[in-house]
């Protein structure tokens, strides 16, 4: 249910409203809608392969298997034929939904009073437990273990790991170093020992932390089956069942809510950049990644936006030539990026959800070398521009500044072409040594510069 609302609203963000409307009639209603409207490759899901394979051994020793599911029953025969191991397969109708007491009720009617065991996974399976002669856990919370009685047989197949775990994972805390660009314009506008605007600036990078982290959730909610079908993507804890869908539905709401609650201890611009910067995003999940080049363009427009709204934070002003050079420099990053997976990508046609073909890759690696090259370009104008000679007492020592980005950008582009690197260049300046050394060298000219 959780997966196919996903698919829908990835389809049209209107059908929300469609989705609501069929909710309010039941829930057996708005599975037997989905079912109609969306088809699932069932072929992609994500199975628990220990699980699997135990029914298999049941079924070789003659054991009667029956899946019964809280799922819209034509979904769910679509599910179970293909692994070709139950004898029937029970879901709801548009009248009733399968699920808890409704459950257990059909279960005592096939099953004429006698024992069985039963293999569940949420809180909503404990009346069925409780009937049930033998207990399986299958990819539980471990706080149901204390709605279950331990005086039962059981058996336990659970993911390891805790669930937390998996969620702060899906979170991709590690790019919250991409927010530390709010800090940019303050340390430009030499404003950084300024408490009250450091503060303001601070709480903008947490309003855009808890934002990322919901965006970062609701782009793998929406790209499920793309990032089953991609080389390291479908590592990904939704994409790999390892995080329940309904919990990363949740966690992106509550992000989001946080992130613009938060925000409301900042200025009204920054309310406004951070609104567009979210409005962004979801066009560019539900639309704009599907186009050629524009999908970069928008990637290096989100960089752009955290430098307006850390201005904005610190109530200073970002100079065009800030702006013009992060549009350079992250659109030829973001190039990178395709190039990177073009290059580890097994599929001859098109990347899965983007409009990117290995016929595109040296195209692609020319365009984003050249925008690099315009990105150091653009910094060396800015050494010679008005502003630039009101605001340091040396603008020429900024020259070093020229060479080591550079540098950076060159080594980026080397190990991409040596296999070296990962998805998201980005990061090069938070796991790779050289480049570390290079932004540190970077900040010390500055100062001197100052």
């Amino acid at each position: 249910m959780f997966e196919s609302i996903c698919v829908l609203i990835k389809r049209n963000p209107f059908s929300l409203i469609v989705i609501a409307i069929w909710l309010l009639q039941g829930r057996a209603f708005l599975k037997a809608r989905l079912a109609e409207q969306v088809d699932l490759n069932i072929s992609q899901v994500p199975f628990n392969v220990e699980f699997l394979s135990f029914l298999g051994k049941e079924k070789r020793n003659g054991r009667r298997l029956i899946l019964i599911s809280a799922a819209n029953q034509s979904a769910l025969r679509k599910f179970a034929e293909p692994l070709q191991l139950f004898a029937t397969c029970i879901g709801s109708d548009e009248q009733i939904n399968l699920k808890a007491k409704a459950k257990l009720k059909r279960i005592k009617e096939m099953n004429n009073g006698k024992p069985f065991s039963y293999a569940g996974n949420s809180k909503a399976d404990v009346p069925v437990w409780k009937a049930a002669a033998e207990v399986i856990r299958v990819n539980c919370s471990s706080s149901l273990a204390r709605h279950i009685s331990e005086t039962k047989p059981s058996r336990e197949f659970d993911q390891s790991g805790l669930r937390i775990r998996f969620l702060w994972q899906a979170m991709r805390p590690h790019q919250w170093a991409k927010n530390g660009l709010l800090f940019i314009p303050l340390t430009l506008a030499h404003q950084i020992t300024d408490f009250h605007r450091l503060l303001h600036t601070f709480v903008g990078f947490i309003c855009f932390c808890l934002m990322a982290s919901s965006v970062y959730l609701s782009n793998d909610l929406m790209d499920l089956k793309s990032d089953r079908l991609h080389s390291t993507k479908r590592k990904r804890p939704l994409a790999a069942g390892t995080l329940p869908i309904q919990t990363g539905i949740a966690v992106a709401v509550i992000l989001l809510l946080a992130a613009f609650a938060l925000a409301h201890l900042q200025p009204g611009d920054f309310i406004v950049i951070l609104f567009s910067y979210w409005m962004l995003t979801v066009l560019y999940s539900v639309l704009l990644k599907r186009f050629f080049l524009l999908d970069l363009m928008t990637l290096a427009s989100f960089y752009s936006l955290r430098l307006e709204a850390g201005a904005q934070a610190a109530e200073v002003s970002a100079s065009v030539w800030l702006l013009g050079f992060s549009m350079a420099l992250f659109f030829g990053l973001a190039a990178l990026k395709r190039v990177i997976e073009l290059s580890k990508s097994s599929h001859a046609a098109e990347l899965p959800g983007r409009a990117y073909a290995r016929g595109d890759l040296n195209s692609i690696a020319m365009l984003g070398i050249f925008a690099c090259a315009c990105s150091v370009l653009v910094f060396i104008f800015y050494i010679y521009a008005e502003e630039t000679k009101a605001l340091y007492r040396s603008p020429e020592l900024l020259w070093p500044i020229a060479g080591l980005l550079g540098g950076i950008l060159f080594r980026a582009w080397w190990l991409t072409r040596q296999g070296a690197l990962s998805e998201d260049p980005v990061l090069l300046a938070v796991t790779d040594r050289p480049s570390q050394v290079a932004i540190a060298l970077m900040f010390l000219v500055l100062w001197f510069a100052i």
